[in-house]
């Protein structure tokens, strides 16, 4: 995964997916026998066809805002990369009940494809972006939660509260009461260290441009002071004031004229760099974060909401102060960026919403810096002009920043459907509505024209409804999605937020633990699967089924993950029962890990996912 996790999963989600402890089964009998490890992509199981829905979820809302409600599927038209395609699932969901009887095609689903006649649960995850979030923010964030419980909007045990300082850490699971998520909350109302960092960083960079401008004032005004003194011809005394052209250098000669520009472009083009790599490397980070929350929230059922909450998140990092910079010289302004420093994350951008749009995951963008006066920006920023009257007050810098911070929140949400939430000093009313949104929706399938993609892999959704007066929401688009990203996907899930399920009825047992190279343990772990439940081909007269195992297992302290995939082949006698016994091996260090697994046949495409705790040590 991109970025590092501190996830603190409660493991006894496992027990509630209703999975007894891990023992030993028997091994492979009557008539069932592992053949070898054949690796990644067993040659002669890929050809089957599955045939693909792509789901959407709409939300439509009047000029009030009200939700519009008893729509049906003939007031909706799709266009799938600008063609128009037949709905061939619709069906309206209020208050999390569908409504009238469901439209369906007849469609085999697999990975990546969508469900389009159940409702399921809506989940809410609350992603507190801290490495973003000044303190003094996080409070009324914080409230609005508190008064999204206290409405009853969504249950609690729907609530995911997700944690991003310089990793991205769960700080109250799927399952929690309402009690463990207010304990959450308030923990969270005492972070944001990452934030005060950010903004002293950003006050170092204005105080080093103003002195960079300043002292290229100071410098001019020396050195053509200097030269007025210098005798020649049309001023042979040498007098101040004489009129030498040595008086202009390269153009005016004024304290803020071209000569200062030339100085203060010399000065302030390292500080510009340096302070846009590190907003460009923050930036990325949180995009890393959201596209890794994005993944294991895949294994969710159903509509997925994100509440990414920060200051801001710019699309061009460095422009604002380069502006500013501009301002104090006009004429040195965001061409003072060198190279990539200067070009904009559109594309990374566009890459996360893609992604989470993949992933049924919608993103509302809250800006918590609120509705302030010009006046009351950043009491730390605005400060005063020097008497020097050259300087320009940064509480202007901060009203730009704050601006353009908002074009990287709109984007997430514009492109995945969500809503924006600007100037807002109280958040409960708008979590409230998202909350309640959330669960009222209109989901309708359709199936994209065959052979039309011309080698895309993302493809652009369009939902329009007949009357033009409507809001209408939805998920801009999609990436075509692999089976290994699919099953990856959804191990994440079951390691990270214990979404597990197990229609293969898989079990896992450990071995004896033996000793590695440089001082790791190798642990044998024994994947343990029913062979009445696997699908078998027949292949040279023989019966084949194909299974693609995927392991992680992260250390529960030092957050070290293990990762080990194999496909396998198992040949089965008719009428065939028992377990089909297929080793994996891990090489660790001592300690607890939590571990997932996921196991998929890879001829009926169904797939388990489980997670347990494991203890590792020498001898055990």
């Amino acid at each position: 995964m991109a970025a590092g996790f501190a996830l603190g999963i409660v493991v006894a989600a496992l027990a509630a997916s209703g999975w007894a402890a891990p023992q030993r089964e028997p091994a492979a009998s009557q008539g069932v026998r592992q053949l070898a490890d054949e690796g990644p992509g067993v040659r002669g199981f890929d050809e089957r066809v599955d045939v693909t829905l792509v789901n959407v979820d709409v939300w439509v809302n009047d000029r009030q805002g009200k939700p519009v409600t008893g729509l049906g599927p003939e007031t909706f038209e799709v266009l799938h990369d600008g063609q128009p395609v037949p709905i061939t699932h619709f069906v309206e969901v209020r208050s999390g009940i569908i409504t009238g009887e469901p439209a369906t095609a007849q469609a085999a689903a697999g990975p990546g494809s969508a469900s389009a006649s159940v409702a399921a649960p809506s989940n809410l995850v609350a992603y507190f972006d801290q490495s973003r979030l000044h303190p003094a923010n996080l409070r009324p964030l914080v409230q609005g939660l508190e008064d999204l419980l206290a409405a009853g909007a969504v249950e609690p045990e729907r609530l995911l509260i997700l944690r991003q300082d310089r990793n991205l850490s769960v700080e109250a699971p799927l399952g929690s009461s309402r009690k463990q998520l207010l304990e959450a909350l308030g923990r969270l109302a005492k972070g944001g260290a990452d934030g005060v960092a950010r903004e002293s960083e950003t006050r170092l960079a204005l105080d080093a441009i103003d002195a960079a401008w300043e002292q290229s004032q100071d410098t001019v005004a020396s050195a053509t002071g200097g030269l007025a003194l210098v005798p020649d011809s049309a001023n042979p005394t040498g007098e101040a004031g004489g009129g030498s052209p040595r008086s202009v250098v390269g153009g005016v000669g004024s304290a803020g004229g071209p000569d200062a520009c030339g100085f203060f472009v010399n000065q302030v083009q390292p500080i510009l760099d340096a302070w846009a790599r590190s907003s460009r490397q923050r930036a990325a980070l949180t995009l890393a974060n959201l596209s890794d929350a994005a993944s294991f929230l895949a294994g969710l059922p159903g509509v997925k909401v994100l509440l990414y909450m920060s200051d801001g998140l710019d699309v061009r990092p460095g422009a604002a102060l380069a502006t500013y910079a501009s301002g104090l010289c006009p004429g040195a302004g965001v061409e003072l960026l060198s190279g990539e420093l200067s070009e904009d994350l559109t594309d990374r951008f566009l890459e996360l919403t893609r992604h989470a749009n993949t992933n049924r995951v919608t993103i509302h963008a809250l800006q918590a810096t609120g509705l302030r006066s010009p006046g009351a920006a950043s009491a730390a920023l605005d400060r005063s002009v020097r008497s020097r009257g050259s300087r320009q007050s940064s509480g202007g810098f901060e009203a730009r920043k704050r601006t353009a911070e908002r074009e990287g929140l709109s984007l997430l949400a514009v492109e995945t459907g969500g809503r924006t939430v600007f100037n807002r000093n109280e958040f409960g009313p708008e979590l409230v509505r998202i909350g309640e949104e959330a669960s009222t929706y209109y989901s309708l399938a359709y199936e994209p024209p065959a052979g039309e993609s011309g080698g895309r892999r993302s493809h652009r959704i369009e939902v329009e409804v007949g009357d033009g007066s409507l809001d209408v929401r939805y998920r801009s688009g999609y990436r075509e999605k692999d089976p290994a990203q699919w099953l990856t996907e959804r191990v994440e899930g079951a390691l990270y937020l214990g979404i597990t399920s197990n229609p293969l009825g898989v079990r896992l047992g450990a071995g004896n633990v033996r000793s590695g190279d440089e001082g790791k343990l190798r642990l044998p772990l024994h994947v343990m699967v029913p062979v009445e439940r696997l699908a078998f081909l027949p292949r040279n007269g023989e019966r084949i089924a194909a299974l693609e195992i995927k392991v992680l297992a992260r250390h529960l302290e030092t957050d070290a993950l293990a990762v080990r995939q194999q496909t396998f082949r198992v040949k089965g006698a008719p009428g065939a029962a028992g377990w089909a016994d297929l080793p994996v091996e891990l090489e660790l260090d001592a300690g607890s890990y939590l571990t997932a697994l996921g196991v998929q046949d890879q001829v009926s495409r169904e797939a388990s996912f489980v997670s347990t705790t494991l203890a590792v040590a020498p001898g055990g």
